[in-house]
């Protein structure tokens, strides 16, 4: 069929349940007609066709159906591409087949002629007249056509995760110390996702001896980037890599003259941060790494009988369990 020239359209676009984010008829309009460089859309007295564009949402799916007719509401053919991904990865896909559809519209569909039937036998008096076959068969729905989930959508907005987790590190304090972890996971579209948050840690105590020693205290802020490694519905697995920096504080006790000092500390961090949705909003986060102090301090008791109470590993290990919880 050759190209109908220069056919105009009236366009209607309706958003389902579920479907509030996907394209509006003003910026789709905009694309269709930048790609053909000419007015396409008018109001519904001056169009050639209809075309009603339809977004609904279907379980994890969302599905963009483009219907299209003639002014008397003739049906000229159907096309459904559908995306698992944020809605906005649609868009490209969606203004590219209403151009195509608009400068090539497919013929109308043809009308079937009504069977012809046997003769029969007249109604019996009191039955109701037998009901005519349909001369018209029911439309076939489109093969959508599946966008994949990593197609730039570029209205997607930022998502953040909550998260509060508990576990041990060894090497940053004296022994093996537990801690606790507040983080928000910051999940920009098309961005490495951005972990910032704050831990502490339970006092550790390192002995000179059974009667003096010191006593340390670490509260620590933290930001990481952690770029994926996988990722599927219900389980990812990122590698982060980030930095801390630390408020230590160090007393004291059981000396002659008990000293007291605030020191910060600052480490590089890198480590492998698995995730496992549950239900709703709610997934398991699991967390292994290592940190490298940049500053390795040396804290020591004074005198002849002068030792070494502590000093941070070169190498220090930790481990983190627990949930988090999608904010927006």
């Amino acid at each position: 069929m050759l190209a109908e020239a220069s056919l105009l359209v009236a366009l209607t676009v309706q958003h389902g349940s579920g479907a509030d984010a996907c394209l509006g008829a003003d910026a789709l309009s905009r694309s269709v007609e930048r790609r053909l460089k000419r007015r396409v859309f008018v109001d519904a007295a001056r169009a050639d066709l209809r075309f009603v564009v339809s977004f609904e949402r279907h379980a994890t799916e969302i599905e963009a159906r483009i219907d299209v007719s003639d002014v008397g509401g003739r049906p000229r053919g159907s096309r459904s591409l559908v995306t698992a991904g944020h809605c906005s990865a649609l868009d490209d896909s969606l203004a590219l087949s209403v151009a195509l559809l608009v400068d090539q519209p497919p013929e109308p569909e043809p009308e079937s002629e009504p069977q012809a039937t046997p003769d029969a036998e007249p109604p019996r008096v009191g039955e109701p007249p037998p009901t005519p076959p349909s001369s018209k068969p029911a439309p076939k729905p489109p093969t959508p056509i599946t966008i994949p989930e990593d197609v730039n959508a570029p209205r997607e907005p930022w998502h953040a995760r909550l998260g509060l987790a508990g576990g041990a590190s060894w090497g940053t304090l004296p022994g093996i110390r537990p801690g606790l972890a507040l983080y928000m996971k910051l999940l920009p579209h098309q961005v490495y996702p951005i972990l910032v948050g704050g831990e502490m840690f339970g006092s550790a105590t390192a002995d000179r001896d059974s009667n003096a020693g010191a006593r340390f205290r670490l509260l620590r802020a933290m930001v990481a980037l952690c770029p994926s490694l996988h990722e599927a519905s219900i389980h990812a697995v990122n590698l982060c890599f980030g930095q801390k920096l630390g408020w230590l504080s160090v007393e004291g006790y059981g000396f002659d003259h008990g000293a007291r000092e605030q020191r910060l500390t600052y480490a590089l961090s890198v480590g492998v941060e698995s995730t496992l949705r549950l239900v709703g909003p709610l997934a398991a986060r699991g967390y292994l790494g290592a940190e490298i102090p940049v500053v390795r301090d040396r804290f020591a008791s004074e005198g002849r009988a002068a030792t070494e109470l502590f000093r941070a590993s070169p190498v220090a290990l930790a481990a983190e369990i627990g949930v988090e919880a999608a904010v927006w």
